[in-house]
């Protein structure tokens, strides 16, 4: 199991010489998706358009570092069916928008609807199962999973508020060395 454990860490004795579309030298990989394949910047922005809170690793020729689909570019629309552009998409936050959810806590650009029959805020955000930190101005919001996960825990093992997000924030980053951007917290 040892081994198989720290080939999963780095590339071990698996050489991945192209990505699922042809592309040469894929160093895209996610933690979430399913097995350990490689993808180039093209397909891992397609990919996860739908799936906007993974946690990616970029290979750097030695190990697997920590980025995310915001620094690759991806863009989480609201107000419009998935793959849709808005023609008026109104910036979250200065792009800042901080989602918790159970794998972690995700700084996405979330851009919502401003088209003349966009709904509000926060019914956007609550369509795409995001519950609002605050009914106005959102800067962060939760997923229903997480607040779901969060409340049947607390029922079986008392954890706290704080307990619970502390270990949301360690799958985020174990180090302690990043920063984690949470606005307000009363969601939880």
């Amino acid at each position: 199991f040892l081994l198989e454990f720290v080939r999963l860490e780095g590339h071990g004795d698996f050489a991945q010489a192209t990505c699922f579309c042809g592309e040469a030298n894929p160093v895209f990989q996610c933690e979430d998706c399913h097995g350990t394949d490689l993808m180039c910047h093209t397909c891992t922005v397609c990919v996860h358009e739908r799936q906007p809170l993974h946690r990616m690793e970029c290979w750097n020729g030695t190990s697997f570092q920590v980025t995310t689909l915001k620094a690759l570019g991806v863009h989480f629309q609201l107000g419009h069916p998935i793959g849709i552009r808005c023609i008026n998409p109104k910036s979250a936050s200065n792009n800042d928008f901080v989602i918790l959810d159970c794998n972690g806590v995700h700084e996405v650009r979330l851009d919502f609807c401003g088209c003349e029959s966009a709904q509000p805020h926060i019914t956007q955000l609550l369509r795409v199962r995001l519950f609002p930190s605050t009914t106005t101005d959102p800067k962060s919001a939760a997923t229903f999973r997480v607040l779901e996960y969060f409340q049947m825990l607390s029922f079986e093992s008392k954890a706290s508020v704080w307990e619970f997000y502390n270990t949301v924030a360690h799958l985020t980053d174990n180090t302690g060395i990043c920063v984690l951007k949470v606005g307000n917290m009363s969601y939880v």
